[in-house]
């Protein structure tokens, strides 16, 4: 049985903490059998954790994070998409396990395992889901409570008065990224408190699971394929 796991670039300068989950999920994966491939998207600079013993780990190399305002820019990456493309037809994989799905990058990695015969499935924190700043903080420093409003977020992440992001954009953004999440067989989050707000995304209910790595992995070594 084959897997694939992606993690994420996030935001920060330091690595993102799907490298951890990945590392730890892959881990799990292949002591139960698996044949796993970990594909870890960084940005320049960063280095991921060793890959776990069996597993074969690829860096994908993202760019530096853009100015806050290029919502577009940092919510693509089509060089990875077309990485996992050549790699599902060239050894097609029973699931797709995205780590960090929102935390910048490609918003479209499940769809993608979906459309390739993989059962897909994403590891998700909602605040990284529903806000482009990735922690439902506003520009002034408060909790955010309003992230459904695309012109509230488009001052929120503007770099000025001239260089506010189109309302378009995260428009886009969000129906990418909640289309990705609605193929998912499942979308786990750690903490219980992470489910209402994706509800409000868009995203079902009954697809969401409170899970640790280890749950994870069960879950996931348990279903099979569309192929």
């Amino acid at each position: 049985m084959r897997s694939v796991v992606i993690s994420s670039p996030g935001a920060g300068p330091g690595l993102h903490w799907s490298h951890a989950v990945a590392a730890e999920l892959a881990s799990l994966l292949a002591a139960d059998g698996c044949d796993v491939l970990w594909f870890a998207a960084v940005r320049p600079g960063q280095l991921p954790p060793s890959p776990p013993s069996g597993c074969e780990a690829r860096v994908a190399l993202t760019p530096a994070v853009p100015p806050l305002h290029r919502v577009a820019v940092d919510c693509s990456d089509l060089g990875l998409e077309q990485t996992l493309q050549r790699s599902l037809r060239e050894q097609p994989a029973d699931h797709v396990v995205h780590v960090g799905a929102g935390a910048r990058g490609s918003p479209n990695l499940a769809w993608l395992a979906d459309r390739m015969g993989s059962a897909a499935f994403a590891v998700v924190r909602a605040a990284e889901v529903v806000c482009h700043r990735g922690d439902l903080v506003d520009d002034r420093g408060a909790p955010c409570h309003d992230w459904l409003d695309p012109q509230r977020c488009r001052r929120c992440c503007a770099g000025g008065r001239w260089r506010q992001p189109p309302a378009e954009d995260f428009r886009s953004r969000s129906d990418l990224l909640a289309g990705s999440l609605l193929v998912a067989r499942a979308v786990f989050v750690a903490d219980a408190a992470d489910v209402a707000p994706l509800v409000a995304f868009g995203l079902l209910e009954r697809s969401l699971v409170v899970a640790d790595p280890a749950a994870i992995a069960a879950a996931v070594r348990g279903v099979e394929s569309a192929r």
